[in-house]
């Protein structure tokens, strides 16, 4: 049997939450968007023989930034599987305002961690007084925060780097290895492997290989294989988790295909494949 802890994914459900980039009225304004508005449960994440769900971390996903507890309240009612959370935050609230909210989220037995995406605010996020001080509370806390944004913006790099190296007891984790691929141009390329060196250099930072279908939805199994073995020669295994990013990927395949097409890519690659789809994943996020 192999074991599978999903690192990274969402479930909806629209009856109770905001999800405001889900809407056709805001971005991203993907054509095929309208298939994931739709509510999305444990019961659709379900693995067939060799595989088996062994566990999985729920990532915030808009139901409510404000109070991202609610959000948990809901993933913790309706799992029957072992299961983590990662919260949203707003890093540059007041730090009253962000104790607060961190002392509602550590109140869920699953939350382990926050995520602020940085994406297109990244420079107004890092420069931000508060920014730092409310990481550090996280730090103190003992909480993981989900990195996001563009790693093959080099500048954007350097600016990552100089603030995490100052927070050298925080767990971080990059989300989808910072959109880059194995499939892109030489030149894209050599961006994203340069900023993917110089955040390597950060010991607790690991990474997610996800999100694939967000740059091509029509990616490949060499493309996958090869940004894995690319993601475990900068981090080494121990460091790099494989996920799912449902149910985004449903754009591209099915759940139990994409599952499929990892362990066959690790297996291929001669990659130690319980450390990358199972093992790492419930150390990290502390199953």
């Amino acid at each position: 049997m192999i074991n599978i802890t999903d690192p990274h994914l969402h479930l909806f459900n629209l009856s109770q939450g905001e999800y405001g980039w889900l809407q056709p009225n805001q971005g991203p304004n993907w054509p095929d968007k309208s298939a994931l508005l739709r509510n999305f449960t444990e019961s659709d994440i379900r693995l067939s023989e060799p595989m088996r769900l062994a566990g999985y971390t729920h990532i915030e996903a808009g139901f409510s930034n404000d109070q991202s507890w609610l959000e948990i309240d809901w993933i913790e009612s309706q799992a029957s599987l072992p299961v983590r959370t990662i919260g949203c935050v707003d890093l540059c609230r007041s730090q009253s305002e962000f104790r607060n909210a961190i002392s509602e989220l550590t109140e869920r037995s699953s939350m382990v961690g926050v995520r602020h995406i940085f994406d297109d605010q990244l420079d107004l996020i890092i420069s931000h007084p508060n920014t730092l001080s409310n990481l550090k509370i996280l730090e103190s806390a003992g909480l993981l925060f989900e990195l996001q944004f563009d790693a093959t913006d080099e500048v954007a790099v350097d600016k990552v780097v100089v603030l995490f190296k100052q927070l050298p007891n925080l767990t971080v984790v990059l989300n989808h290895q910072g959109f880059g691929s194995a499939a892109f141009s030489s030149e894209q390329k050599h961006h994203w492997l340069t900023g993917l060196t110089k955040l390597a250099e950060l010991p607790n930072l690991y990474v997610k290989c996800s999100g694939f279908e967000m740059l091509d939805r029509a990616f490949t199994a060499q493309t996958l294989q090869q940004t894995l073995e690319q993601l475990v020669t900068l981090f080494g295994q121990s460091r790099v988790m494989v996920a799912s990013n449902f149910p985004l990927i449903t754009l591209s395949m099915s759940y139990e295909a994409y599952w499929l097409l990892v362990v066959e890519s690790v297996r291929k690659s001669g990659l130690d494949l319980e450390r990358l789809v199972d093992l790492n994943a419930r150390e990290i996020y502390r199953f």
